[in-house]
């Protein structure tokens, strides 16, 4: 994970998924991004060897605490058995923004689904829905920006 996505702060971050707004986080996302490595065994004439790993394929899992309880429920009711979840159709832009004036960078993955998971369990102390998110790269093999 590139060293600026470390610097996240715990700042009301805004998400964004096509055009739905999810409004405010609860709490700052949850982002694991792991990359599917090819490695190559390369032979110089003077009888060593050099390894190289190249990556083919990246894949990133953003978890979000919405507290937009109303339309986490619908993003998740749509789904139904069968459905191939990680279509091409679906696919949609996920976007965290920082507060206004804060200074702060926005976090976008150009190739984002929903899957078809959610955590909720009404609590007067924590009324809140978690939605995980699979992000893959885009035709221009970028996975996110964070500008």
């Amino acid at each position: 994970m590139p060293e600026e996505l470390s610097k996240l702060k715990r700042h009301p971050y805004r998400v964004g998924f096509g055009s739905r707004d999810l409004g405010i986080l609860a709490e700052i996302p949850e982002i694991r991004i792991v990359h599917r490595c090819r490695d190559w065994r390369l032979y110089d004439r003077d009888g060593g060897d050099e390894a190289a790993s190249e990556i083919v394929d990246s894949a990133a899992t953003v978890s979000l605490d919405s507290c937009d309880i109303a339309t986490a429920l619908e993003l998740i009711s749509v789904f139904a058995t069968g459905d191939d979840v990680l279509a091409a159709g679906r696919g949609r832009e996920l976007v965290l923004s920082p507060p206004a004036g804060s200074g702060e960078k926005t976090l976008r993955f150009p190739r984002a689904v929903l899957l078809p998971e959610l955590e909720y369990t009404p609590k007067s102390d924590r009324h809140r829905a978690k939605l995980t998110f699979r992000a893959r790269p885009d035709d221009n093999g970028t996975l996110f920006t964070f500008a």
